[in-house]
């Protein structure tokens, strides 16, 4: 049957030259090449914004071990903006 057996497996990302260079220059910042991909991608391709992502923590920030919350709360944790 084969075709689909490689459930959970990586993905294959197609960049062009400019959104290669762009996560190339995440890299350079220190960040692991697949994490810098997925968030340059899930900041609609905002290199910046992908920077500040990875930098408050990536998509670790939206751990479950973290609740899930994104901060603002009364729980008296760690967050330096409550």
């Amino acid at each position: 049957q084969g075709g689909d057996g490689m459930m959970g497996g990586a993905q294959v990302l197609r960049l062009s030259e400019e959104e290669m260079a762009a996560v190339d220059r995440l890299t350079e910042m220190g960040f692991d090449r697949a994490e810098a991909a997925q968030a340059y991608l899930a900041c609609d391709k905002n290199e910046a914004l992908a920077a500040n992502l990875l930098m408050d923590g990536g998509f670790n920030m939206f751990d479950e071990a973290d609740g899930g919350d994104m901060g603002g709360d009364d729980e008296g944790d760690d967050d330096m903006y409550d």
